[in-house]
């Protein structure tokens, strides 16, 4: 008697082929997911010709707005009063250097001399208080009080060491106008002024 075949293998259930082809779809597709992964995070080379990328230079500040300057202040001009004052001021200091620079009589010398520093002195003064009203009412300074306190000092400076010559060499001074007095030719002219400078070298050297 023949011994009984085999039974055939029970076929697969559809479901179950289902589910492996699933399975090999799943990891065919984790397996393309993983090689595309490096290629991805690998940076691409740069080309030999293509230029570098240049970092982006930041902005030029603009350069700060200088302030303006402000505008001085233009003054107006000065009162009349003081107008008025600065101009006698400049006449007096003009009066006394003329009157120094035409002094040629020694005998009136003296006087003239002290006429010119009385000048000179109320010149300096008129000057001064022209300007220091101007700058109290705030007005701009005469132009002439400025001109008058410098002829005044020259005014004052010089009369002021004729009077000191007169007062130190009166005796000669008087004795030279007495000698001119007399002379009437060049040569007597000529010898009454050696006469005077021997005078006052004698006075200045003390003998």
């Amino acid at each position: 008697m023949a011994p009984p075949h085999p039974a055939p293998p029970d076929p697969a259930p559809p479901h179950a082929k289902e589910s492996g082809a699933e399975q090999s779809r799943a990891e065919s597709t984790a397996a393309e997911s993983a090689a595309a992964k490096p290629a991805a995070a690998k940076p691409a080379a740069a080309e030999p010709g293509a230029a570098k990328p240049t970092a982006a230079k930041p902005a030029a500040t603009p350069p700060a707005a200088i302030p303006a300057r402000p505008k001085a202040r233009s003054l107006p001009p000065a009162g009349a009063a003081t107008r008025q004052r600065a101009v006698a001021a400049l006449f007096l200091a003009l009066l006394s250097l003329f009157g120094l620079l035409g002094l040629n009589n020694l005998q009136r010398g003296v006087y003239i001399a002290a006429f010119a520093l009385v000048a000179a002195a109320l010149a300096v003064w008129l000057g001064g208080t022209s300007i220091s009203r101007a700058r109290r009412g705030g007005t701009m300074s005469p132009r002439a009080s400025v001109t008058a306190i410098a002829i005044g000092a020259i005014g004052v400076l010089l009369s002021g060491l004729l009077l000191v010559g007169f007062a130190a060499f009166g005796k000669q001074v008087a004795t030279y106008t007495q000698c001119l007095s007399g002379a009437n030719t060049i040569a007597a002219q000529q010898a009454c002024k050696d006469q005077l400078v021997h005078a006052v070298e004698g006075r200045a050297s003390g003998r």
